[in-house]
């Protein structure tokens, strides 16, 4: 796969450009697909992509639009829409990085699964969950391949290929299997779809819905896993992003602090440097390599993520893509941060959507156990709400750790004193 701006008729067009980028993606995709334990349907589809971003600069402003190109006669027009776009929507001024340089060579696939291994996979698993006393309802496999290739008017190319794997997974239980309890996965490997335990682990809280319990309304300790500790920190992303600063969403810069511990620190870092990290790649549309960048340090901001533009207009170097956010390591096993009840350990929530802008957060706990007095109980309903950086400023995290797509850390991390909404 290469480019070929001139080559596709559009020199003329990108002459009135102060820059330009093309992202173009050709992707493989294969699917399979079962419905009550059977084989429901198989796919195989290729795709290409190809998105044009195009920079126009006027009167020392600076505007910019995209737009997806086909190989086709209305892409001159195209074109000729997102300069106008652009012109629309001026900006100070800033540019793209010039100069050579060397983009990272990353680990981020493995040869693409074919149709037989995918359907080969599906079937074991089933039958795994039919041998710990659960059904499938529900099952869908992807697997794809996407080659990739960034190339800007600033002379910077780069090409490389990625594999990812989903899996969505509905396991039901109880009378007339009337309890359910879904499993969305990511990876860049289908070694990865499953880790350890974690199938075994969605069985067990399937089967125990039927005699699930509200939890008891306080103010207790509540543990959550990493798939839930990745949407908490969106809330952090958001304040270590320039564009955010310099919007002036929030208050603070590089130096203040954030977060004062009570017991673990809180330290955050970013990582598109991962192998085989879903958020992993060697550079983004800026044309800038990637890296590791330390956001935060025992609660103080350290670091931003910046593009081009608002590293320009806050005086900070560009960071790339942004990768995993990586959370530092406690140093509790995870099975120790059960002690000191009650404790509620929250599986999954139904939704998790804390507000970026506050940090406010309220979600419905969809399973989880309550563990007190050597009970474990298992509950459902109710809700867990409060303030991510409140939650953050107490808490502790297990030294054992886990991946998700976009983050990095502990595989459990235990809150202190988190209202919690259920019985009486």
């Amino acid at each position: 796969m290469s480019t070929n701006m001139d080559g596709g008729g559009l020199g003329a067009e990108l002459s009135q450009a102060s820059e330009w980028v093309e992202h173009a993606t050709l992707t493989a995709e294969r699917q399979v697909y079962w419905r009550k334990g059977e084989r429901h349907a198989e796919r195989e589809i290729g795709t290409k992509t190809r998105a044009l971003h195009v920079f126009v600069d006027t009167n020392d402003q600076r505007g910019a639009a995209v737009c997806y190109l086909e190989d086709r006669d209305g892409d001159r027009l195209r074109v000729k829409d997102a300069l106008s776009a652009a012109r629309l929507a001026l900006n100070p001024i800033y540019r793209l990085p010039v100069g050579a340089v060397t983009f990272p060579t990353i680990q981020l696939g493995e040869e693409l699964a074919n149709g037989e291994v995918l359907a080969s996979f599906g079937t074991e698993l089933q039958a795994r969950v039919r041998a710990m006393g659960a059904t499938v309802s529900h099952l869908e496999l992807f697997a794809r391949q996407e080659d990739e290739e960034i190339a800007g008017s600033n002379g910077r190319v780069t090409r490389w290929r990625g594999t990812r794997y989903e899996m969505d997974l509905v396991l039901a239980a109880g009378p007339g299997d009337r309890f359910e309890h879904r499993l969305l996965r990511r990876a860049r490997r289908l070694s990865e779809l499953l880790p350890a335990g974690s199938l075994e682990e969605a069985v067990e809280v399937v089967r125990d819905r039927e005699r699930a319990v509200l939890p008891p309304t306080g103010r207790v300790a509540v543990i959550l896993p990493a798939a839930e500790l990745s949407v908490l920190l969106e809330v952090m992303r958001a304040r270590v992003s320039a564009e955010a600063l310099y919007q002036k969403f929030f208050a603070h810069k590089v130096g203040d602090r954030l977060i004062t511990p009570r017991q673990d620190s809180f330290s955050l870092a970013a990582d598109a440097l991962r192998p085989y990290a879903v958020a992993s790649a060697p550079t983004d549309t800026s044309t800038v390599p990637a890296g590791r960048v330390s956001l935060i340090e025992d609660g103080v901001v350290v670091g931003l993520l910046a593009d081009p533009q608002y590293g320009a207009y806050l005086g900070v170097p560009p960071t790339g893509p942004a990768g995993t956010l990586v959370w530092e390591a406690g140093h509790t096993a995870a099975a120790d941060l059960l002690g000191d009840g009650p404790v509620l350990e929250v599986v999954a929530f139904s939704a998790t959507m804390p507000n970026p802008a506050t940090g406010d957060l309220a979600a419905e706990i969809k399973s989880g156990y309550l563990h007190e007095g050597g009970r474990r109980t298992p509950v459902a309903q109710g809700s867990v709400s409060g303030n991510v950086l409140e939650f953050l400023a107490n808490c502790r995290a297990s030294r054992e750790t886990a991946a998700e797509p976009g983050f990095f850390g502990p595989a459990r991390v235990r809150f202190e004193e988190v209202q919690v909404a259920g019985g009486s």
